[in-house]
């Protein structure tokens, strides 16, 4: 599961996602620079399924997948893994041209999931549960968040986590930061920076995307080393 939070700057964003996991899952993989077909595209691997949950490719389009919670009636074998969809959509020159690629994807084949996408001041949402996707300017920082506890139970202090440290703060950048530090001394279990004894926040992306550079920080998390990628 993740918290992934997007900040409009002067002439870009920047978005961070916070990705928690079982504590017996393989680390993930720090992120390298893959060619695409028609640019390429920057970001951490899972080495279960060789997919990933954020990255960013040569024409500024940054995806990010977080999962849903379904009810137990409601869950299903799914033959495919949702990391696979993050690199698929990286090879897409466009937020349009992501969200047509979305469109035709068989949903029922995975698992439910949420997908943001972001390029330059354009925010795509889409939601595997619900046929339509939203497409919405970048005017203010946005905030998308999953647990394997039940998305609902998360999500209120979370968002009221997010309000008083980013949205109200003077400068979204140093909120968003916090933010994603973030850890309640009585509630870890539910924090953004969220411990429990069966899993665990075990990495955060940072991607900076401005008119001139294509940046990619990632930290392995706890007391692991942070290494970084860079693009222009």
């Amino acid at each position: 599961m993740c918290t992934v939070s997007i900040v409009p700057t002067v002439d870009g964003c920047r978005v961070m996602c916070n990705r928690d996991e079982r504590r017996t899952r393989a680390a993930g993989r720090p992120p390298r620079v893959r060619t695409t077909e028609k640019s390429w595209a920057a970001y951490p691997e899972d080495p279960v399924s060789g997919g990933t949950w954020v990255g960013v490719n040569g024409d500024g389009l940054v995806v990010a997948l977080l999962n849903r919670t379904a009810p137990a009636a409601a869950r299903r074998n799914a033959p495919r893994s949702r990391g696979t969809i993050v690199p698929m959509l990286l090879s897409c020159a466009s937020i349009a041209h992501a969200v047509q690629a979305y469109e035709a994807l068989d949903v029922r084949a995975f698992e439910p999931f949420r997908l943001v996408m972001v390029q330059r001041a354009a925010v795509a949402v889409a939601d595997a549960t619900y046929p339509a996707v939203q497409i919405a300017s970048l005017t203010s920082p946005l905030m998308f968040t999953s647990s394997s506890l039940g998305d609902a139970l998360v999500e209120p202090p979370r968002r009221r986590l997010f309000e008083r440290l980013v949205l109200a703060a003077d400068d979204w950048l140093h909120g968003q930061a916090r933010f994603h530090r973030h850890r309640w001394t009585r509630r870890p279990q539910i924090s953004v920076y969220m411990a429990r004894e069966d899993a665990a926040t075990v990495s955060r992306t940072t991607i900076d995307v401005t008119s001139s550079a294509i940046d990619l920080a990632y930290e392995c998390l706890p007391g692991q080393v942070a290494t970084a990628a860079a693009a222009a």
